[in-house]
């Protein structure tokens, strides 16, 4: 089944991985994205296979674009001073559990996807550029540093990257694992985040004081 009119081709270069991305969302949306190939893609967007692969070296990458530009989208009306506002477990909880909700109706394209950023992950990439949850767990864990609420021995950056891996770990259960509650991973990943970036002697919200008592010294004999 082809897409009931692909847009047209654009005469710039520059508007080509865009024009691409349309006709590709609107084959997947028509087929679903397993059943569409690259060649498919190329000739509904009239360029050239080779033209194609110049953007996307492989077909999950036309997906990470198309997932990441839907999230940059909905990111991008959201207001994220407000999470930061709330403080760090109540903001990050509230964007993980509306993220679940977001892949739970999307679990056909999120194993290909995470797959590929796994195998695909370069440390020395700026997180400016990137479109996706990264720049915003960044934000989020540097505005936590600066109120107290975790140690700020790490940078955000190198935190967020943290992060974002339990987070994508925590989605790579839920995928392959039956009868587990993706929100309540994401709940998981908030715990032992916190504890891991607490600030040395203090408390992470409702798991203060559940720590081990030590032992009293032993009486001198």
């Amino acid at each position: 089944m082809r897409p009931s009119n692909p847009p047209p081709r654009p005469t710039s270069r520059a508007l080509l991985p865009a024009h691409i991305g349309r006709v590709a969302a609107l084959l997947i949306a028509s087929q679903g994205y397993a059943s569409v190939t690259m060649e498919q893609v190329a000739s509904q967007a009239r360029v050239s296979k080779r033209t194609l692969y110049k953007y996307f070296p492989a077909k999950e990458a036309l997906l990470e674009h198309l997932l990441e530009a839907a999230l940059a989208a909905d990111l991008s009306r959201r207001n994220l001073h407000a999470h930061e506002r709330s403080g760090f477990r109540a903001g990050i909880t509230a964007l993980l559990h509306d993220s679940a909700r977001w892949c739970e109706q999307h679990a056909d394209v999120l194993l290909p996807y995470i797959r590929y950023k796994f195998a695909t992950f370069d440390p020395s990439a700026s997180t400016e550029q990137d479109r996706g949850l990264l720049p915003v767990w960044t934000g989020l864990i540097g505005s936590a540093q600066r109120q107290g609420e975790l140690a700020s021995t790490r940078r955000p950056g190198q935190l967020a990257i943290y992060f974002h891996y339990l987070y994508l770990g925590a989605l790579m259960r839920w995928l392959s694992e039956p009868n587990i509650e993706l929100r309540a991973e994401f709940d998981t990943v908030v715990e032992l985040f916190i504890d891991g970036t607490a600030p040395r002697g203090g408390f992470s919200g409702s798991r203060a004081g559940s720590g081990r008592r030590r032992r009293p010294p032993a009486a001198p004999s």
